[in-house]
């Protein structure tokens, strides 16, 4: 499970995270899977999958682990700026999601199966100015302090309902976690706690196939011995 010059920290990070999974209703889970269609590598991904109505996959999660502050914010020349704009606009925003929630209830309608996310509101289909123009400068902020990392191609790629960073405690604050991902942490106990729901995206069948099918190559031997011949 460990990558070649990978630290202790960072593989317990991956280890809290199958265990965090495997405790929280996904029935698959492995480290260090290629992400389908993609040039990136997840940490660790899970998968849940059931028997009723066939054979399906109901839900699949990205986790991303990180050790340190600079293995995600791309310019310090940038951060604090940048960091102070986007907590302002994160408040904004969370007080917008709120008001939205109340005035239109169907905003919010969760599936049974999902009850760990925040469902997304869409702020062209709504036509709420006000919230449009903050979701769009909040956009272009994460961009300048992230810049087209492998955070933001995850999620334009969908190619998992949830996704979350994973990260040793006290290492970011809220407003700091890359936009749609969500935030788990580790205590000294060494088990991880929730401290930011993450947005749901919408996956297609295919990509979820294509997941598991990732899953099942990693736990495949590159290699097997053949038998011994027979007399």
């Amino acid at each position: 499970m460990a990558a070649r010059g990978e630290s202790p920290q960072h593989l317990a990070l991956k280890h809290a995270a199958i265990a965090w999974a495997l405790e929280n209703g996904y029935t698959i889970a492995a480290a260090e899977i290629r992400i389908p269609r993609s040039a990136y590598r997840a940490d660790v991904v899970a998968l849940t999958t059931t028997l009723r109505g066939g054979p399906q996959i109901t839900r699949s999660a990205i986790f991303e682990c990180k050790q340190s502050r600079s293995d995600l914010i791309k310019d310090s020349r940038l951060v604090q700026k940048t960091l102070d704009r986007i907590a302002e606009l994160t408040a904004r925003k969370h007080t917008l999601d709120t008001l939205l929630g109340v005035h239109y209830p169907s905003l919010r309608t969760s599936d049974e199966l999902f009850n760990d996310f925040t469902v997304p509101i869409d702020p062209v289909s709504l036509g709420h100015e006000g919230y449009s123009s903050v979701n769009k400068e909040l956009s272009l902020l994460q961009n300048r302090l992230f810049g087209k990392t492998k955070f933001d191609r995850l999620i334009h790629y969908q190619n998992a309902d949830v996704h979350y960073l994973v990260t040793i405690s006290g290492l970011f604050q809220p407003h700091e976690v890359p936009s749609g991902w969500g935030h788990l942490q580790l205590e000294e106990n060494g088990s991880l706690v929730i401290l930011q729901a993450p947005t749901l995206c919408q996956p297609s069948p295919d990509k979820r196939l294509e997941m598991l099918i990732s899953l099942a190559r990693r736990a495949t031997p590159r290699s097997v011995a053949s038998p011994e011949p027979k007399d």
